[in-house]
């Protein structure tokens, strides 16, 4: 099992070392969410242990793509701790897709420099498409915002329970990427790895044919371009329409979600910036470390905070 923490900053690489040590910016969820992953790792694991991978970048936010130069760094970061690195890209629009073309080149230029493929994990499918044309050093990793699985923890929990119709079971313990007509475009295109949230009700389908990473301990509810914080200041008729005015504000609030209706939720929901998450419980971190520590070859991404 290979074991990466994913950081979306620089001030962040330090959390590389030891991602279990408490630090002083965390907010309350994440130092909970610290204490309760590195619980299960040991009681899954043993000891804890460093990290064998970097993963850079945000995942869900185009207004979090960092300069050419700080990915470079982290590179040679990653490189000289020992650590093998993976870029991470959000979706991204026509303004911001230049900026990570930019980022592309420079990475693929060092991959060449060094003689190392690069791993870039891709949730937009327009940027898989131009890696695979344009980048052919780098290795295209689907994201877990490509990989369609249902992850409402309003009603999750309903369906990892035997009493649960088994013809909605197997709905909800689907995923898209591993249905039979997916599996043919991944294997016609070599696709190297995909990547999962770990899902509160399970998973019901055979996953070997692929490598595979799962994502700890946030899972992603949903994302898309209206930032709840980035329209905070704005007027009611304004919000949610174009772009906000982004000066990094999910950097600094982060909300809480709850909802009268759902009063028996066992995981609790947090919006940071244009994503909503679940934060996993100590249940479902240890089922998920226990079945991947039989699987043998899967890999474990650990975010120390939320991840945008």
């Amino acid at each position: 099992m290979e074991f990466a923490v994913a950081i979306q900053s620089l001030r962040d690489m330090k959390l590389t070392e030891k991602p279990w040590k408490p630090f002083d910016y965390q907010n309350e969820i994440e130092a909970q969410t610290q204490t309760v992953f590195f619980e299960a790792w040991e009681t899954v694991y043993g000891e804890k242990r460093r990290p064998d991978r970097l993963y850079f970048g945000s995942e869900f936010c185009q207004y979090r793509l960092i300069s050419s130069a700080a990915v470079l760094k982290v590179l040679e970061y990653s490189q000289r701790n020992g650590l093998a690195f993976t870029f991470v890209t959000p979706y991204v629009h026509n303004a911001k897709f230049h900026a990570l073309t930019t980022i592309l080149t420079e990475l693929q230029q060092e991959a060449v420099r060094v003689g190392e493929e690069v791993e870039v994990v891709v949730n937009d499918w327009g940027v898989y498409y131009h890696i695979r044309k344009q980048f052919p050093i780098l290795r295209p990793v689907i994201g877990r915002l490509l990989n369609k699985v249902i992850r409402d923890p309003r009603i999750a929990d309903y369906y990892d329970n035997e009493d649960a119709p088994p013809r909605a079971v197997n709905v909800m313990k689907g995923s898209g990427l591993v249905s039979e007509w997916f599996g043919r475009f991944l294997e016609a295109v070599d696709t190297v790895r995909l990547e999962f949230d770990e899902v509160i009700q399970g998973f019901g389908q055979e996953m070997e044919s692929h490598a595979l990473s799962f994502h700890y301990p946030f899972g992603c509810v949903a994302s898309g371009s209206a930032c709840m914080v980035g329209f905070m200041d704005s007027d009611k008729k304004d919000k949610f329409r174009g772009d906000p005015d982004c000066k990094q504000q999910c950097q600094r609030y982060t909300f809480e979600l709850k909802n009268k209706q759902f009063t028996d939720m066992t995981h609790r929901i947090f919006q940071k910036g244009n994503t909503a998450f679940y934060a996993h419980n100590r249940t479902l971190i240890e089922t998920g470390l226990r079945r991947l520590m039989q699987a043998g070859t899967a890999r474990v991404v650990y975010s120390p905070r939320l991840p945008v």
